[in-house]
């Protein structure tokens, strides 16, 4: 925080009142969700978006004096990594539900403002039944646009406010029954058997790196210059994307055998496939699935691996559109909702689930408050989960940071990796 910015007082009403303006005109941020006709007999019944308070919750905390919350510079000198953001600190409740939460109930959307000493930490929580990452973003662009009391445009206002009901188009009979068994096109996101027992899950740990701007190019480039003749281009996410799966396939291979099948999610917003606006703030997500064997992963040429990602988003062949009505088809059809899931089918301890968020417009938010622009946009610590993934926001100075979780001794591997530390620094 700057010493010519608003006080604590002023900025806590610069976010309340951008609070109050953005649920005045998307009514739907200050409501929580239900879960209506719920039954014991495996019936999940329907989930809705209720009232429940005036504005989205808001907690502020002022943690300025406790040693437990590092300080501005302390962060900055450690380049903010994920061990120092503990959510049970700077977050009102947990990532994952029931293991934390100011609440019984389930908001759609909580800010929470940390106060460390000479920083600010803004914390957003979004229920990811109501919105995806991009629709959470979308939400806190439009909040950042209330604090500085910008008027909303025409578009943001209609796309915030469309009926969700009908936003998938589920599949016609026809269409259904020319596709064949839905269980089987969706295999890979209906759970076969809930009530296997899990394995016991590993010692595993959250852990950053970042890409330069210029390590970034070096990866488009590499792949680039390996691209099949089929081929047309691939994105510095997809050339990202498939670095790290190579990565943790190589590192992996000391546990597994090489024909280990290994399998990339990679989370995709489908809006576009599905022409819905792309300031539509719901959750309209789906993943792609693509597999190779360890081996083939490792020796496969980094354009090739990119190549294959990219072909997901082929508009002469995706069959985005054609999958996501055939999931919301089967959602409305089954009574029983929690067999769905879009890691169903995955081995975390071989596969990767993994999400960007580089696109997202996180930097150029200041909300009003005098601060200037986030200096760091990031993910809060959370519980473990083997084989989870993000990039995170991209920096102004072009900078993409990977937060990852694996356990302990692929980590260590993965910090000492040669091909992996050329291109990515760890934030320890």
């Amino acid at each position: 925080m700057s010493e010519d910015g608003k006080s604590k007082k002023e900025i806590i009403e610069t976010l309340r009142n951008g609070l109050e303006i953005l649920t005045k005109e998307f009514p739907w941020v200050a409501g929580q969700v239900v879960n209506e006709n719920k039954k014991e007999n495996e019936d999940t019944g329907i989930f809705k978006i209720t009232a429940l308070e005036e504005i989205p919750r808001f907690v502020v905390r002022d943690m300025g004096n406790e040693g437990s919350v590092p300080s501005m510079e302390e962060l900055r000198n450690a380049s903010f990594p994920i061990r120092m953001l503990d959510e049970t600190l700077i977050a009102p409740r947990s990532t994952l539900p029931g293991i934390f939460s100011e609440s019984s109930d389930i908001p759609v959307f909580i800010l929470q403002a940390t106060f460390i000493r000479n920083g600010l930490i803004l914390t957003f929580l979004g229920q990811h039944q109501v919105m995806d990452g991009t629709g959470q973003a979308q939400v806190i662009s439009m909040f950042s646009k209330a604090c500085r009391g910008e008027n909303f445009t025409k578009e943001e206002l209609e796309t915030g406010n469309m009926d969700r009901k009908d936003i998938i188009p589920l599949l016609t009979k026809e269409e259904e029954t020319n596709l064949g068994d839905l269980h089987q096109k969706l295999a890979h996101q209906i759970i076969s058997n809930p009530s296997s027992p899990n394995a016991e899950p590993r010692q595993c740990v959250w852990k950053s790196f970042n890409f330069s701007s210029s390590s970034l190019s070096e990866l488009k480039s590499l792949a680039t210059d390996d691209l099949p003749s089929s081929a047309s281009y691939i994105t510095t996410d997809d050339a990202l994307t498939a670095f790290v799966w190579q990565c943790v396939s190589r590192i992996r291979l000391s546990r597994f055998s090489p024909n280990k099948k290994s399998t990339l999610a990679r989370a995709v917003n489908v809006r576009h496939y599905l022409k819905i606006p792309p300031t539509y703030p719901g959750m309209v997500q789906n993943m792609t699935y693509n597999s190779f064997t360890l081996t083939q992963s490792i020796s496969s040429p980094l354009g090739l691996i990119a190549s294959q990602l990219r072909s997901n988003f082929d508009p002469n062949g995706s069959h985005l559109n054609q999958d996501t009505r055939a999931l919301a088809t089967f959602l409305n059809s089954t009574k029983n909702k929690s067999v769905v899931s879009f890691t169903a089918s995955l081995d975390l301890s071989s596969d990767i689930a993994l999400s960007s968020w580089a696109k997202q417009n996180s930097y150029s938010l200041d909300f009003g408050l005098g601060l200037n622009n986030p200096e760091s946009v990031r993910r809060p610590h959370f519980t473990p989960v083997e084989g989870l993934a993000y990039l995170l926001p991209k920096a102004r100075n072009g900078d993409i940071t990977l937060a990852i979780c694996l356990c302990d001794t692929d980590m260590d591997l993965l910090k000492r990796d040669e091909q992996f530390t050329k291109y990515a620094t760890y934030i320890p």
